[in-house]
């Protein structure tokens, strides 16, 4: 005997409820773990992704500062054997198609760059997404890829700094920097964190007086108060550059963001050790270098 119609509205509200509550529960699961919660709360704590490229890269999230720090291994990295790639257990991870670490890192700041005049690069990142998911290349939850994803399109590569290992001792070479032993003592107030950033320029862009003009420019915003920089010397880079860059060895991160952005270099920040540097930032000026207005 078939069931009334009423009975049949009855049973589908219940499917209906019963649908809903299991969907409920699945997002509830999905957004109840720590990274989840740190992004959706916009909590005060670093969330970590390690993408295991050669040499892998540890991704440093904080929502709270949006500050990204990326931290490039010194070694390389067998997928094969992510355990030992992983800052621990616990850590998410991430195991792309193209596993050289240059290669990936350019293709990553394109597509952050470029996604809001591109919509297609947004469904290719979820695509690519999907498949690594799929093929069990990362243990990213579809609710901690969204959250994270919705943190990525409000940042921009300058808001990025890059750790890069420690170089490899070697024979020693000559560089811009280099500075007698009693004039790296002299430099001893670079270690208080309250005072104005001091930085060295360098030219590398082939366009004469490009330096002196931005030293120039610099020294005369920290007089009117609109940026707290001390520009210490300014010279030639050895070599031609496309590309203009920072070169940080404060970590004074913040400061040293509004710096890229007050010159208008919108690249990654680079951060490096180097005990014997006189100045707490290096700003390279590449060809696409142009004076702000």
């Amino acid at each position: 005997m078939e069931p009334s119609y009423k009975t049949r509205k009855i049973i589908e509200r219940c499917l209906l409820w019963l649908m809903m509550a299991v969907i409920l529960l699945a997002a509830a699961a999905q957004f109840s773990s720590q990274t989840a919660q740190t992004l959706a709360r916009k909590e005060n704590r670093s969330v970590r992704v390690a993408v295991l490229t050669s040499p892998a890269m540890l991704f440093s999230y904080n929502p709270s500062t949006q500050k990204a720090i990326v931290s490039v291994g010194s070694d390389k990295c067998n997928p094969k054997t992510r355990e030992k790639c992983l800052p621990d257990h616990s850590a998410r991870f991430f195991i792309p198609e193209q596993t050289n670490r240059e290669e990936f890192w350019e293709e990553f700041k394109h597509a952050l760059a470029s996604w809001r005049y591109n919509p297609l690069l947004a469904a290719r990142a979820a695509w690519t997404y999907l498949a690594a998911w799929h093929d069990r290349r990362t243990n990213l939850t579809p609710a901690e890829f969204l959250l994270l994803s919705l943190e990525l399109s409000q940042i921009e590569a300058a808001d990025f700094a890059v750790k890069l290992p420690p170089a490899k001792r070697g024979r020693k070479t000559k560089t811009p920097t280099a500075q007698p032993a009693a004039q790296v003592e002299d430099m001893a107030p670079l270690a208080v964190k309250d005072r104005p950033i001091v930085v060295e320029i360098l030219n590398a862009s082939g366009k004469r007086g490009l330096a002196l003009a931005l030293t120039q420019y610099l020294r005369e915003q920290n007089e009117k108060g609109l940026l707290r920089v001390d520009v210490l010397q300014y010279d030639n880079y050895p070599s031609l550059q496309e590309e203009s860059a920072i070169v940080d060895y404060s970590g004074r991160l913040v400061q040293v963001k509004q710096l890229s952005r007050a010159i208008g270099v919108n690249s990654e920040i680079k951060s490096e050790t180097n005990a014997n540097a006189i100045c707490d930032t290096r700003i390279i000026l590449g060809k696409d270098f142009q004076m702000p207005l």
